[in-house]
């Protein structure tokens, strides 16, 4: 048997009005439910307070939130962006609108960004990413992207030199951002803009859309949020707290077959806290992909990480 979570649950009375926000469009609507029926599942979350900003939604499908308690906000369109740059992807506008969130909810104390491609596991990650967030100098509680399964991005140059080819150092270029600001977080981890959590109050906003506003510039809009955050997070003077990658679990797969739970790579195999689909592009639109994973006998198997394909009951539960 392997270990239950390490750290205790969601605390429903921590005295903080506290708050999750997701985005989506119509298109990854059913991600949406699924993320909202992964934390209403769990007696201590089933209060907790959940906004939405519309990356182009249908009609019924606000309106189906709504009925929900799920209140829904129009996103941010940043003053001179070029029609042409949403008008094919309109979700486009969800990432610009993350940096925004303590304007959007002025009456929360505590706001927690998830990707609809997210969902929930462990009701403990929401308390670590609430509570980190909630220290008396208010920090931005993040998780630094450190994959054991995906090797430091190098090109090799002649005389076993190398070039750095970090997300963090294309993006910044692209943005034009000064070499000294690209030499800095060129080396740093990713701080991935899926998932963070931060006090209405924290002046980390403020300084988060001076980045997005320079970023937005030059760079492109699509990496705009995670490349404020992780500059945020390593140049700008601010109180940062690092979670571990169960808050933001995106691999390697491991799975407990007599737990039912999806489990971190590292050993003992905690259960993952948060499950985060990002870049399995086709399982996102179709339950029925699977890709391969290992269990705790070392076999592999093919299996979907879908919420809705390993919780159905849950699923079926979340009614208006």
């Amino acid at each position: 048997m392997m270990p239950a979570s390490p750290y205790p649950p969601f605390n429903a009375h921590s005295g903080k009005k506290r708050l999750l926000v997701t985005g989506c469009d119509a298109r990854y609507f059913p991600l949406l439910e699924e993320l909202v029926a992964s934390v209403r599942r769990f007696p201590e979350t089933k209060r907790l307070d959940i906004a939405c900003i519309d990356g182009g939604l249908k009609p019924e499908q606000i309106k189906q939130l709504k009925q929900l308690a799920i209140p829904v906000h129009p996103p941010y369109i940043p003053a001179g962006l070029p029609e042409r740059s949403l008008k094919k992807r309109p979700s486009l506008a969800i990432g610009l609108s993350k940096l925004w969130l303590d304007r959007f909810f002025p009456h929360h104390d505590t706001i927690l960004w998830l990707d609809a491609d997210t969902w929930v596991q462990e009701s403990s990650a929401l308390e670590l990413l609430f509570g980190a967030a909630e220290t008396n100098t208010p920090a931005l509680a993040t998780i630094p992207e450190l994959f054991l399964h995906k090797p430091f991005r190098l090109r090799w140059l002649p005389f076993d030199l190398a070039q750095i080819r970090s997300i963090l150092y294309k993006n910044s270029t692209i943005a034009r951002l000064p070499r000294s600001i690209r030499r800095t977080i060129g080396v740093r981890p990713t701080l991935n803009g899926g998932i963070f959590a931060l006090s209405r109050t924290a002046p980390h906003w403020q300084r988060l859309r001076y980045w997005q506003e320079i970023v937005l510039k030059h760079g492109k809009i699509f990496p705009s949020d995670q490349l404020s955050l992780s500059l945020c997070g390593h140049i700008d003077p601010l109180p940062v707290e690092f979670l571990p990658p169960g808050c933001n679990y995106m691999g390697p797969w491991y799975f407990n077959s007599e737990t039912g739970k999806i489990c971190e790579h590292i050993y003992p195999h905690p259960p993952a806290g948060i499950i985060h689909l990002a870049g399995y592009d086709k399982m996102r639109l179709d339950v029925k992909v699977t890709t391969s994973v290992k269990d705790e006998k070392g076999k592999e198997r093919e299996m979907s990480l879908r919420f809705a394909s390993l919780y159905p009951d849950a699923l079926r539960s979340l009614t208006p």
